[in-house]
């Protein structure tokens, strides 16, 4: 018997599927080969017309300081976030596999915040880490001057470190708790019977077992913090104090619409770009090599 679903035309998967390749060529294939094209070329605004400059655009910005500034912010940012994102995940995701009351409830608690957008979370953070109505206000009243995120570049950092990990938190607890849940019973009862306590059991047998999870996990927070740090940066720092947290993907939005370097935005969303895909072909490279030991 033939499991394949059966169309009355060849043609009638296509239609189906229109849609959506519609939606993937308008916002991502299109906006990619536009900045791809723009990258080459002197693009004047207000539609003034552009004129072919070759690689001019990408030997402009890579002797640009500011250019190394922004990928020195995005490398600490993105380690720093998925470390804390990938820490915390794993630390409820191996706690709620303790005999603890509630698991679901408190699954379900983990898992919300994935719900919340990345600009809530900098709005609602920019609040809280006010110097003079936040929350760590009270260290100000007892030393002056010592939590000022809007003047020091490294405790802005920080928040913004803090913020992008809460929203990755979720989808890696996910991620952990299916891979904790599928380590067999009967093994982690025989270490148990072994005297293998709780934090032996988890190096030993459930760290190691879930190593594809945890890859898996940290190639995706990598990839969201090069891609998606965007909305957080312009809510919670607009790239400041100086250019301290200007990330790559708020320079080229910084460069592109503020000041209207529209080449120059493109040459870096290339860049960017380039840097995607070479994270893409190395975790590809690590599953192809993990594949046959895990």
């Amino acid at each position: 018997m033939d499991a394949r679903p059966a169309f009355p035309t060849r043609w009638f998967p296509l239609l189906l599927a229109t849609p959506q390749m519609l939606i993937v060529f308008l916002f991502f294939l299109w906006p990619a080969v536009k900045a791809i094209a723009w990258s080459f070329y002197l693009v004047r605004p207000f539609g003034n017309g552009s004129r072919f400059v070759g690689l001019d655009n990408y030997l402009r910005i890579l002797t640009d300081d500011s250019f190394y500034a922004s990928l020195r912010a995005t490398l600490v940012f993105t380690a720093g976030s998925t470390l804390l994102a990938v820490t915390i995940a794993l630390a409820l995701a191996a706690c709620l596999e303790l005999d603890v009351r509630a698991k679901r409830l408190l699954r379900s608690i983990f898992i919300w915040p994935y719900a919340v957008a990345g600009v809530v979370v900098g709005i609602v953070l920019k609040v809280l880490i006010n110097p003079v109505t936040g929350l760590l206000a009270f260290l100000n009243q007892l030393w002056p001057g010592v939590w000022a995120p809007h003047l020091i570049g490294a405790q802005a950092m920080l928040a913004l470190i803090a913020a992008f990990a809460w929203t990755q938190v979720p989808l890696n607890f996910i991620l952990f708790s299916a891979a904790l849940q599928r380590i067999p019973a009967d093994l982690m009862g025989a270490a148990a019977i072994d005297g293998a306590g709780p934090w032996r059991r988890f190096i030993d047998i459930q760290l190691p077992m879930i190593a594809p999870a945890l890859l898996l996990a940290g190639v995706i927070n990598v990839i969201e913090a090069f891609t998606h740090g965007f909305g957080l940066v312009d809510a919670l720092t607009q790239g400041g104090p100086g250019r301290s947290t200007a990330i790559l993907a708020y320079q080229i939005y910084s460069d592109g619409f503020i000041g209207l370097d529209l080449s120059g935005s493109s040459a870096l969303s290339v860049v960017l770009m380039l840097f995607i895909v070479a994270l893409t072909l190395l975790q590809l490279r690590f599953f192809r090599q993990g594949a046959g030991r895990w």
